[in-house]
């Protein structure tokens, strides 16, 4: 294990091009050198990197790796490392400012996301949100409105951009969400 954590460790202190470059030849996900790599925690760290540093080539980074570990999980895992990585994004935004076909600082990306999880309509939503009994809405239920309401919570950390602007139908969205379990 002590090896594991090394790798880790080592590469974080090299320089931004190198690791850009070491993260080009391998495969995300898989193990390094044929040892176990947590990839999660790199990505977790180069995330935390960009937020330190207000860095960009580091969000790059972190977003490459949050991506491509998500293709590979399954749901609950995979909405946990979208929403790392779209809360990124968010501080990001507000921190450094919005920029339209931006890689990372381009809230489209986070109304898109929170687009393909919104897959309850808005009514139905409001409905179920108003019901005295949660207890008794199927479970697949209850997590799509989590999930929303868990992306509304990136939104809401963008709105002060002018997306609601571009977006109405996101405020809406944004006053439902208090009501969401």
């Amino acid at each position: 294990m002590a090896t594991k954590i090394t790798l880790l460790r080592t590469v974080l202190r090299w320089p931004l091009e190198q690791v850009a470059s070491w993260l080009d030849g391998l495969a995300i996900g898989e193990p390094v050198g044929g040892e176990f790599f947590n990839w999660e925690l790199f990505a977790s760290t180069a995330a935390s990197r960009a937020r330190e540093e207000r860095s960009l080539p580091w969000a790059q980074i972190a977003l490459v790796v949050y991506a491509v570990l998500a293709q590979r999980a399954p749901g609950d895992e995979k909405h946990s490392l979208m929403l790392s990585a779209m809360n990124l994004r968010g501080w990001l935004i507000v921190e450094l400012g919005p920029r339209d076909g931006d890689a990372v600082l381009d809230p489209e990306t986070i109304v898109a996301w929170f687009r393909s999880l919104a897959t309850v309509p808005i009514e139905e939503a409001a409905r179920l949100a108003s019901s005295e009994s949660w207890h008794t809405l199927p479970i697949e239920t209850l997590l799509k409105l989590r999930y929303i309401k868990s992306a509304l919570n990136v939104v809401s950390l963008i709105s002060g951009t002018g997306v609601v602007l571009k977006h109405p139908e996101l405020e809406n969205w944004l006053q439902l969400r208090p009501k969401l379990p």
